[in-house]
């Protein structure tokens, strides 16, 4: 019997040893497979923070590209002042180096363009304007000496009932070609009766503009209609108003025409289109 007996142990303290083997083999394996699933589960959240990483990436180039846009306007008034600047250093410089000390093209430098009269004159134009900025255009010569411009303020305001809707103040101004540097509009000339040429005051630049102008002898606010509309509306008025042409009285019609849409940054964009046109003389019966 004890021969058996001791067999017996023997296997059995092996059954218990190799049992204890076996259980954390196990463990083992399901430890491994959490630590796959907890590799696989942080690629993957990797990955989405990449993906997330380029969207942001590319909403902040938007912006960038929206906010570029929206000073657009603005810019264009400096630039141009810029390239007035270039000229008249090119003529200082140009009357500087003439012989004998002629000084001619400095004097003419800010002389007008040759005045040629005509009965039709119109503006074009596609702009992006922020709440509160002027929309200048215009510019064209009217009469000997002098230019007639045309300024847009839009603004978002809400009736009684709660409904919004876009107000354009519109001003039409007849102004002396030797202020139009005090009024900062030099600058915004143009040379025939079309143009698709903007510019942008803020409110506190166009405030001290038109208070200049109303001070002004020599300058003349000839019209000053208001448009009210929707957004994505057209709106369109017309109105009459005389104007000084070669020391006579003449009759002018202005009509202007207005597609504002609000973007979702809260600027208007304007697609405009605006004529100043001499009424036909009826004829005889």
């Amino acid at each position: 019997m004890k021969p058996f007996f001791f067999i017996f142990v023997i296997l059995l303290g092996l059954s218990s040893f190799m049992g204890g083997r076996w259980k954390p083999a196990a463990k083992l394996k399901i430890a491994q497979a959490m630590v796959l699933q907890l590799q696989a589960d942080n690629q993957t959240l990797q990955e989405q923070f990449d993906q997330m990483k380029d969207r942001l990436i590319s909403d902040a180039e938007k912006k960038r590209i929206e906010r570029e846009r929206r000073e657009l306007a603005s810019l264009r008034g400096e630039v141009a002042e810029l390239r007035q600047k270039i000229k008249e250093l090119t003529s200082l410089k140009a009357g500087t180096g003439a012989e004998n000390g002629k000084g001619e093209d400095v004097e003419g430098a800010g002389e007008d363009d040759p005045y040629e009269p005509s009965d039709y004159y119109s503006a074009s134009l596609n702009v992006e304007l922020e709440p509160g900025m002027t929309l200048i255009t215009g510019g064209w010569q009217t009469s000997e000496g002098r230019r007639t411009f045309v300024f847009m303020t839009p603004s978002l305001e809400t009736s009684p009932d709660g409904a919004d809707f876009i107000q354009i103040s519109t001003r039409v101004a007849d102004l002396s070609q030797t202020e139009l540097t005090s009024f900062h509009l030099q600058n915004m000339t143009v040379k025939g009766n079309e143009t698709d040429q903007a510019g942008g005051f803020d409110s506190e630049n166009a405030r001290l503009l038109f208070d200049g102008i109303k001070a002004s002898e020599d300058a003349r606010m000839v019209s000053s209609p208001t448009l009210v509309t929707s957004d994505g509306k057209q709106a369109v008025i017309q109105t009459a108003f005389v104007q000084g042409v070669s020391d006579t009285k003449v009759a002018k019609n202005f009509e202007i025409g207005v597609i504002p849409v609000m973007t979702q940054t809260g600027s208007i964009q304007m697609n405009v289109a605006a004529t100043i046109t001499r009424p036909e003389t009826p004829s005889p019966e």
